[in-house]
């Protein structure tokens, strides 16, 4: 056990399947019992080793702190979640829109087409997936380089079946939204003129409207023309959307993990609220903990606060998202920021979730069937659980309610970081300190 900020903090290692060491339980049992009044479990996203994720924990406490009162902080423990979300480069399509307005970027001529993408990025690509995926992508892997060389029906089938089987997408799953992101892998299965057909449509970038919703206020024009289209775009853009899939598949698994294996065998001697914090795909990790939790009499879920979340944004609705259960589970706040700031939940995530390259009018916004809960906050849900969206950062949550917070002033591209991963700032740290003490 170590501190941060006066607070006991211990680590929450869980492998894939969500299986933890039981001696990392014990150490987070042994704080409990030590009294402390609130405990806050917080989950790291995308792209985090334990080195990234200690200084995101570290970070965004040590602001959380500097809003507490003085010796609250000391009353408080901490759980920092440690998941294999392996680092994957962005997808190329949305990095190349962040660039478009810099000459000559990865091969942008003023709206002149790039064609496909080059050898180097594409072994890149496939080096990555290999090591996010493990053993289990040397199928895929192979049968890539080999659609990359021809594409007929056989090697869109080898490719689209080895690469469904990689992440799973043929098993069937208790969440909503993996099995709509799996059905077109799945119909592929075993239709090679499905599986050609679904590359096919790959190959092209993804089409916006523009001048209109995130196009416009983003400024990208019709530079959309100008990003990768060929065989290789369309075998990186597939194994793009299998890490996806296979990340949210993880969120969710290591999520029930922790709600099963850790929270719900919690046994504190005093009454302990518990707090859980996440962002991007780990927004998703605690939000599926969250569906899942059984708690015993003395833990008390009280808040979950969701920074930037990477998954849909109708996932807390009945009869529509993986996770309707939460909303009206914690007696305290749900806090939700939200911003298009954020290019990675606004459009990333859109394109990745989706398997079409058809024109649509909200690519991003809320109208999007694909949208992300860090781009647009909550969809369909009932108006009497929403709280007025606060647009002026007064950070005041209400309890039993769905607290949506646009972060546009706040979750910023600066020099260092992008928008996305801005959640280490003063200002999340007080939204957190205000939420835990609502």
């Amino acid at each position: 056990m170590t501190t941060i900020c006066a607070s006991p903090f211990v680590w929450l290692e869980f492998d894939e399947s969500g299986v933890i060491d039981a001696a990392a339980v014990q150490g987070l049992y042994d704080v409990l019992k030590g009294g402390v009044d609130d405990l806050v479990v917080i989950s790291h996203g995308w792209k985090n080793d334990k080195n990234d994720a200690e200084k995101l924990y570290t970070t965004l406490w040590n602001n959380t702190c500097a809003n507490l009162p003085a010796g609250k902080a000391a009353r408080i423990a901490v759980a920092g979640v440690l998941w294999p979300s392996k680092a994957y480069p962005d997808d190329f399509d949305v990095a190349a829109l962040g660039a478009v307005k810099q000459a000559g970027a990865l091969g942008l001529q003023g709206g002149v087409a790039a064609g496909d993408i080059s050898d180097a990025i594409f072994d890149d690509i496939l080096n990555e997936f290999a090591k996010f995926i493990g053993p289990g992508s040397a199928d895929t892997i192979a049968a890539a380089r080999a659609a990359a060389k021809g594409f007929g029906a056989n090697e869109a089938h080898d490719l689209v079946s080895s690469g469904g089987k990689a992440v799973a997408a043929n098993v069937p799953i208790n969440d909503v939204e993996l099995g709509q992101d799996g059905k077109p892998i799945v119909k592929s299965l075993t239709d090679a003129t499905k599986a050609k057909s679904l590359l096919t449509s790959l190959q092209r970038p993804p089409q916006f409207k523009v001048g209109t919703g995130v196009v416009k206020a983003q400024g990208l024009g019709d530079m959309v023309e100008g990003l990768f289209s060929g065989p290789k775009a369309a075998i990186a853009r597939f194994l793009n959307l299998l890490t996806y899939y296979e990340m949210k598949k993880r969120a969710g698994v290591v999520g029930v993990g922790l709600a099963d294996k850790v929270l719900a065998k919690l046994a504190p001697d005093n009454a302990v609220r518990l707090h859980l914090v996440g962002h991007s795909f780990g927004a998703r990790l605690v939000t599926a903990a969250a569906n899942q939790l059984a708690l015993a009499s003395k833990l008390e879920f009280f808040s979950l606060t969701l920074l930037q979340g990477a998954y849909s944004h109708n996932g807390m609705a009945k009869d529509l998202g993986a996770f309707p259960a939460v909303v009206g589970k914690p007696t305290g706040p749900i806090v939700i920021t939200h911003t298009h700031n954020d290019l990675a939940c606004t459009l990333a995530y859109a394109i990745a979730s989706r398997l079409s390259r058809d024109t649509t009018q909200g690519i991003g916004d809320a109208q999007d069937e694909f949208g992300a809960m860090g781009a647009n906050g909550p969809q369909k849900l009932d108006a009497a659980v929403l709280e007025p969206e606060d647009t002026n950062e007064t950070f005041k949550p209400k309890r039993r309610k769905v607290n949506r917070i646009l972060a546009d002033a706040f979750v910023v591209k600066t020099s260092d970081v992008d928008a996305h991963n801005n959640i280490t700032n003063g200002e999340c740290g007080r939204l957190l300190a205000q939420t835990i003490l609502s």
